[in-house]
């Protein structure tokens, strides 16, 4: 076991009192006073070190560790799995997490936990169910996608309603916990309402042609940021398009969560989450966004569709307004709206603000986890 210095990036931050090391090549954070009282494994298709360094440089919000700095200072000692890839896409069974079988029988015990932060896990809730593995398995849905071995596993997460009425058909003997998501409020300033643009800045199944579409029909200005080259698309005048770079936004881009937070969401007149048709709320697309948004007191503009609209539905909240899918004039419509009545605007953004601080935050999806956890 090497014991590495852990670099701090402000003296009030959460990674103040944990210490890091290394076990088996995998980074493992832990508390600095006292006997852990439990060990997590965790796993997902980002993580690992690339993500903990982009955490402590400011280039990630701590949120996107799912609650293991939360559990540390609970208690938990927490290794960090380097990513798997999406198995329910990509259907490649050797070696996956089997490379992680030994590490999780010696170092996680009877006692300790596999926390998978997606779906990406096919072999240790198997072996789990036959007797190869004796620590409990949890793994988190967003949506109504699919979990392999789904019964194997002593927990589900359910990120949506639409998450956990799916995980309870799929296994009803299992443990579920609904318990959404939370961003970590002390990286979102509550800046001034003072709106320049409408701003769209996400990637997973956007619908970039009805934005577009829309876009033409409105007359307020709009800040894109897409991966990359979109062809076959046009731009109306009032679109400034950003050219983000391709990649997930945990992996190295042309701006970091810092650049998107500061330039374009702390000056935007509300966030405009369109993603593409979605009647069997396979995905949950867009809730990174959402929790941006309302985070820095935006309003947002959501496509009803998929499962995030099962979660938090944004007009009975009072922080947005819903549009159907695929349908621009629609889009347009609440696009002028919100832009003509900036104070409504800047109301459902105190609104949203509100409802992250009352529940979708993640010092409240933390103390789930952990209540989950002992639970079991």
């Amino acid at each position: 076991m090497h014991m590495l210095q852990t670099t701090k990036p402000s003296s009030d931050s959460i990674l103040d009192n944990v210490v890091e090391y290394k076990e088996r090549r995998l980074v493992v954070l832990s508390p600095a006073a006292g006997r852990p009282r439990r060990r997590v494994l965790y796993v997902n298709s980002y993580g690992g070190t690339g993500v903990l360094e982009q955490v402590k440089e400011g280039r990630l919000p701590p949120h996107h560790l799912w609650g293991c700095l939360q559990l540390v200072q609970k208690g938990y000692e927490v290794a960090l799995a380097e990513p798997l890839p999406h198995f329910y896409l990509h259907r490649n069974p050797l070696p996956h997490d089997m490379t992680l079988l030994m590490f999780a029988r010696s170092w996680l015990g009877r006692e300790g936990i596999v926390y998978c932060g997606h779906n990406v896990l096919y072999w240790l809730p198997f072996l789990r169910a036959i007797g190869g593995l004796r620590c409990a398995v949890v793994s988190l849905l967003f949506a109504r996608e699919p979990l392999d071995f789904a019964r194997s596993h002593q927990g589900i997460i359910a990120l949506t309603r639409a998450a956990a009425d799916h995980a309870k058909k799929l296994a009803p003997n299992v443990r579920i916990a609904h318990l959404g998501w939370g961003a970590d409020l002390s990286v979102y300033p509550k800046p001034t309402y003072r709106p320049e643009a409408f701003f769209s800045s996400g990637i997973a199944v956007r619908d970039f042609d009805t934005l577009s579409l829309a876009a033409a029909r409105c007359s307020q200005r709009i800040a894109v940021i897409v991966p990359g080259t979109l062809e076959n698309l046009r731009w109306s005048d009032n679109v400034a398009v950003i050219d983000g770079g391709s990649g997930w936004s945990f992996q190295q881009k042309r701006l970091s969560f810092c650049d998107i937070r500061d330039q374009y969401h702390a000056r935007s007149s509300g966030s405009l989450i369109v993603v593409k048709p979605d009647p069997a709320e396979r995905i949950a697309c867009g809730f990174t966004e959402m929790l941006d948004a309302m985070a820095m007191a935006r309003p947002v503009v959501l496509t009803r569709t998929g499962a995030l609209p099962t979660e938090i539905d944004v007009e009975k909240e009072g922080c947005g307004l819903f549009v159907p899918p695929g349908d621009p004039d629609a889009l347009a419509k609440e696009i002028d709206y919100l832009g003509r009545h900036p104070d409504v605007g800047e109301a459902m953004g105190r609104k949203g603000r509100e409802l992250i601080e009352r529940h979708y935050n993640i010092e409240r999806y933390g103390d789930g986890l952990h209540a989950f956890f002992e639970s079991l």
